[in-house]
């Protein structure tokens, strides 16, 4: 569109603006810098869209995934060429094993400096760093803008990888981006993602053949989490008498009574023996990677498994691949079908979730308490997202299922990503945002508090605080008993620190169940951002199924 942005002439920064804005972008995250400026530059003119400036890029490109996972559509992250653009590789990283939706732009030296000896050039190998060949192993799209005329063909290029749920990559010189944009411009949507159109009469009469009291049991995933599909997998599972169980990325489709709980390492030992008790397992929008099946592989071989959504599992075994790139569709059309092929509901099955066992801590709060109170007092709606170890661990295993989102980053398991993410959501929807971490996640990237404190997000970080990386203190005991270890820290008062560096953001510390049950109501729900800091063990033994 070819207009003008508050009297000035548009350039091409203003209309990778108003491309994001077609893609539905709102909220650009980034990190400033003199390559990606002209693009900050235009985002700040522009009513449609705002900026965010994170503390580091890695972060920022987490927000964009986190924003990506609970909205459901694609998000962004600019940044510079550089170490910006190196900083962000292992968010997108995470987006492109996680299958998330997040374009990259990237501000790339002057054309005229390219190749000769440019600041942050990344564009002339092998004299620099080779940034084509560093992104491609993370996204499913690449392309440079080398020209005004350039831009909108780039995007076309892009955006079927985003549609089809890839991260990509746009790198735009910043000349390119101070250019006046051209004449011609692509002003309507990109052409929505053609969806693939299953037949599901085959698996209405399978269903309605087996349908009885824990015949089928019903598996979703992270796909079937992000489309909200948590009512038509409740619906599917009444009419066929089916068990439901989740993945760790599906655990928000989880219905109390209904769900024999998580699968996989983090998981319940009611889930696996749900499907062991099966005659069909129905797989919706599950990956079926090693943390979603573990322990589950002898009875994949031996199971009749029907797997549907964009993405064939990850798994040995005969599974019989239905690709389907509207699950949604699929589903209302198979409980339709089956409907009309049964004469009376079958029996519901009973349904018990059973905890691992875990040995006793002697600490005044273990991680089932401080989960358990946590769940208690979650707001109506809200997102939670759990970083990676002990604290994902116990969030996944313990956590109370209930109306929130739920969200955890198990593809390349980033130390702070769920720190970022939830800010990211935080930030983009406007709703409260819950965040569980830990003490070595939050040294990492904790520092984005000072994010949330800037613009004022509704963002509550808890941060489980045991002065170690607990996860490896505790491979280190079982697995190199007899070497020093490397993973306990020297003490640290986090909330002291963090209530004296943000005056403005709301902190708590519990020490015991008590004072963990009086902090929660306030540091849940209060406005603005909040800060939990709990005391935990680092010795105790996490619901971890390889440790027990």
């Amino acid at each position: 569109m070819n207009t003008v942005l508050h009297g000035l002439s548009p350039t091409v920064a203003d209309r990778v603006v108003e491309r994001l804005r077609q893609l539905g972008i709102s909220t650009l995250f980034g990190v400033h810098g003199a390559n990606a400026e002209d693009i900050f530059d235009a985002t700040v003119r522009h009513p449609g869209i705002t900026p965010v400036i994170a503390k580091h890029e890695f972060a920022a490109g987490a927000m964009a995934d986190g924003a990506a996972r609970i909205g459901g559509g694609v998000s962004a992250v600019l940044t510079t060429s550089g170490g910006g653009a190196l900083n962000v590789v292992p968010a997108l990283a995470e987006a492109y094993d996680s299958r998330v939706p997040v374009l990259a732009l990237l501000g790339t030296a002057p054309r005229p400096t390219v190749g000769r000896g440019g600041f942050q050039d990344m564009l002339t190998p092998p004299d620099t760093i080779d940034l084509a060949a560093v992104l491609s192993g993370v996204v499913g799209a690449y392309a440079v803008v080398d020209d005004p005329g350039a831009l909108d063909g780039a995007f076309t290029a892009v955006t079927d990888a985003l549609r089809r749920g890839l991260p990509a990559a746009l790198v735009i010189p910043k000349d390119v981006q101070a250019a006046p944009a051209p004449d011609v411009a692509t002003t309507s949507p990109p052409h929505p993602r053609r969806a693939a159109e299953p037949a599901p009469d085959d698996l209405a009469e399978r269903l309605a053949e087996l349908a009885g009291a824990g015949r089928i049991c019903v598996w979703a995933g992270e796909e079937a989490s992000r489309l909200r599909l948590r009512d038509r997998v409740e619906a599917l599972a009444a009419l066929v008498g089916a068990t439901v169980v989740v993945a760790p990325g599906g655990r928000d489709l989880a219905v109390p009574g209904r769900c024999a709980g998580v699968t996989g390492v983090m998981g319940h030992p009611s889930a696996h023996r749900a499907l062991a008790a099966a005659d069909l397992w129905l797989v919706l929008g599950c990956r079926m990677s090693l943390t979603d099946r573990a322990g589950l592989d002898a009875l994949i071989a031996d199971t009749e498994t029907v797997h549907v959504g964009s993405w064939p599992p990850r798994t040995p075994g005969a599974t019989d691949h239905v690709p389907c790139d509207d699950l949604r569709g699929f589903l209302d059309s198979v409980i339709e079908r089956t409907a009309c092929l049964l004469t009376a509901p079958p029996p519901r099955p009973t349904v018990r979730l059973e905890h691992l066992s875990t040995p006793a801590t002697a600490h005044p709060l273990d991680m089932r308490t401080v989960i358990d109170t946590i769940g208690a007092h979650l707001p109506p709606g809200c997102a939670v997202f759990a970083d990676a170890g002990n604290t994902g661990a116990a969030s996944i295993h313990y956590l109370p299922f209930g109306d929130h989102r739920f969200e955890v980053a198990l593809g390349m398991g980033g130390m702070g990503h769920a720190i970022g993410a939830g800010l990211g959501t935080a930030l983009d929807t406007g709703t409260r945002t819950v965040v569980i971490t830990g003490d070595g996640s939050f040294f990492m990237h904790g520092m984005e508090l000072h994010t949330a404190a800037e613009y004022d997000a509704p963002l509550t970080l808890v941060v489980l605080n045991n002065n170690a990386h607990a996860m490896c203190v505790t491979r280190e005991r079982l697995y190199f008993p007899d070497t020093p270890g490397l993973n306990r820290f020297g003490p640290a008062d986090i909330a002291a620190g963090a209530a004296a560096m943000f005056p403005a953001i709301k902190v708590f510390h519990a020490t015991d169940a008590a004072g963990l049950a009086a902090a929660c109501p306030d540091a849940l729900t209060a406005a603005g951002p909040t800060c939990l800091v709990i005391d935990v063990d680092p010795d105790e033994i996490p619901p971890f199924a390889p440790f027990l």
